[in-house]
């Protein structure tokens, strides 16, 4: 299991960071990552170590998932591995969404969107391009905030504004007439360096935390 967790001011030894003193049977090794305002601090802890607690909960399973919440009380979050790409737009007075995950493209419909954030919940990170999109999936999955990477939010972070998706799509050249071309176009702006009409911008990657530094 990886966790991480940003820092302004990095502590002197972060195994005295909570929720580590709690949990003296795991011995977790750290890596550092200077980024621009902060530093990304990793821990890394082999799932063996977990079995150290199984006079305490009835499986290696049940023991990462107390410690994963216990840590996530604490602005830790697991180190995302996968994710998805998800957009939406009414089309005729109906919302029509589409999924892409593992290369693969869906599209749902509104009686069928449960199904969507079921995919959804199983991966670590969706991705969009506006947080427009996430307000018609809030009602029925309010943790998508916790776990959405919005890369014009990105973008504004270093430029101050963020073009619309019409924009980019002339950069770059593709068409975004259907809603699977607008998830195409989406998979490709997380490739840096990103061209705005603003000039190119580097974002940082999709697994990084979306808290900002302590």
């Amino acid at each position: 299991m990886k966790v991480q967790k940003l820092f302004r001011k990095m502590p002197q030894d972060p195994k005295s960071l909570e929720p580590f003193p709690d949990w003296q049977e795991l011995s977790p090794t750290f890596e550092k990552h200077p980024l621009e305002e902060c530093t990304l601090l990793v821990a890394t802890i082999q799932d063996e170590d977990f079995d150290k607690l199984l006079h305490i909960f009835q499986s290696r399973e049940e023991a990462m998932g107390a410690f994963l919440s216990v840590a996530m009380e604490h602005g830790w979050e697991e180190v995302p591995q996968t994710y998805c790409i998800y957009h939406a737009q009414e089309t005729n007075g109906k919302l029509i969404a589409g999924l892409r995950l593992n290369g693969q493209t869906s599209t749902y419909e509104q009686t069928t969107v449960e199904q969507m954030v079921q995919t959804m919940a199983r991966v670590h990170r969706v991705v969009v391009y506006s947080s427009e999109v996430l307000t018609y999936i809030k009602d029925i999955y309010p943790e998508i905030d916790q776990k959405a990477y919005v890369i014009a939010r990105e973008i504004a972070k270093k430029l101050g504004k963020a073009p619309e998706l019409e924009e980019l799509a002339k950069i770059y050249g593709m068409p975004i007439e259907s809603l699977e071309e607008k998830l195409n176009l989406i998979e490709r702006l997380l490739e840096n360096p990103l061209r705005t009409p603003y000039g190119e911008v580097n974002l940082p990657p999709f697994s990084y935390p979306l808290a900002g530094c302590e």
